[in-house]
């Protein structure tokens, strides 16, 4: 067992109803400018004995103040809505595994089955498919959706935000009507070079040297095109390319070898919400290292450096900590956080969450094979932390 100070709630929430919730006094203090209609949502969704899904109280934030619901349809499909959320002209989903002491050993693969946006509610189903032999209880995830032109509840929209799902694994190349950029002009196109493997590229939407991080999620597969239906993408890199930018994707079954697959991405300046809310993001090279300041791939709402730094014991090999330093832990916030891998077919999650009354949050990182579970020490990754 791991042991933290200062810490957001996590443990002793899981211990939340599994019935219908709905926004706490502390959300609605946190509720935005902005609402109610199209906006921001975020929950933790976490599997209890016996299946039924439940929302962990701490984290849970829906900016039209309505109300968020889970549910299950069989052992292994959910869902979530927000209410009152919808009535926006697309819908972006990502989802992110946290295991911390309490999780499986090995994490399920998890991914986007459908988003929905009924005018009223935005709704997500998805799926979480067990390691071989594990089961899927004590499985906790980070679910957020937007679907805003989008400002964040200050009012304050970050430039160069861009969402996009992918409509067809096998085309050679499409243009995903669901997409939204918050600057800029022209549609995203995707093009498949080989299985597995995709290059987005954003018209007009290059950004300054050592800015901007990608964030991906899966779609489900049918069980007709593979029977364990489990995906996961990783951005590869990104890169200009003239006006353009260009962010190259590859999925992979779960088992790590390149497979077809639908994908959510966002693709930011700031956090993965789009927005200027108090935390920061960091594109991790170096997860390996005994302290470094981030110098490039990363922003801070206090202007504060990122620290990456190896965790030294108790923890295992392949868990690092950004630090997001001067970006204090804002209490009347509900906290959203996104990890995802970089480059190569490892996978990571989130471990911990935290803050100091120093003057700084953290969240660390656990980065593995995605067969074995073995330790990936080396692998790459990009974290946000957005307080909502």
């Amino acid at each position: 067992m791991k042991i933290r100070s200062k810490v957001w709630l996590a443990a002793a929430a899981l211990l939340a109803t599994t019935a219908a919730v709905g926004a706490t006094p502390q959300q609605a203090s946190a509720g935005p400018i902005v609402g109610p209609g199209p906006g921001d949502g975020s929950a933790v969704v976490y599997i209890a004995p016996g299946g039924a899904p439940g929302l962990t109280g701490a984290y849970r934030y829906n900016s039209s103040g309505g109300a968020i619901e889970a549910g299950q349809i069989d052992a292994t499909h959910y869902w979530i809505s927000f209410r009152n959320l919808g009535g926006g002209t697309y819908v972006n989903a990502q989802l992110t595994n946290w295991n911390a002491s309490y999780g499986p050993e090995i994490d399920p693969v998890c991914t986007i089955d459908k988003t929905k946006d009924t005018g009223v509610d935005v709704t997500v189903w998805f799926q979480c498919i067990p390691y071989p032999g594990l089961s899927l209880e004590t499985t906790t995830l980070f679910i957020n959706v937007t679907n805003r032109t989008h400002p964040d509840r200050a009012g304050v929209a970050a430039p160069g935000f861009v969402a996009l799902t992918t409509a067809d694994a096998a085309a050679a190349a499409s243009t995903p009507v669901n997409q939204y950029r918050s600057s800029g002009f022209g549609a995203a196109t995707v093009t498949r070079s080989g299985v597995g493997m995709y290059v987005v590229t954003i018209p007009n939407g290059t950004f300054g040297w050592g800015e901007g991080m990608v964030f991906t999620t899966a779609l489900s597969v049918s069980p007709a095109v593979d029977p364990a239906y489990t995906r996961y993408c990783n951005p590869q890199s990104w890169s200009p390319s003239g006006t353009s930018m260009r962010v190259f994707v590859r999925c992979y079954h779960g088992g790590g070898l390149m497979a077809d697959a639908r994908f959510s991405l966002r693709y930011t300046t700031h956090n993965h919400m789009g927005g200027t809310q108090p935390g920061g993001a960091q594109w991790v090279s170096t997860p390996n290292s005994l302290g470094y300041a981030a110098p490039s791939y990363g922003w801070n709402s206090a202007g504060g450096s990122n620290f990456v730094a190896t965790e030294m014991l108790p923890d295992e090999p392949g868990v690092s900590r950004v630090t997001f330093n001067g970006a204090t832990h804002a209490p009347a916030r509900v906290g959203s956080l996104m990890v995802v891998a970089y480059g190569g077919n490892h996978r990571c999650s989130l471990e911990f969450p935290g803050y100091s009354s120093e003057g700084y949050t953290y969240a660390t990182v656990r980065c593995y094979q995605p067969l074995s579970g073995a330790a990936a020490p080396t692998g790459k990754y990009t974290v946000s932390l957005a307080q909502m």
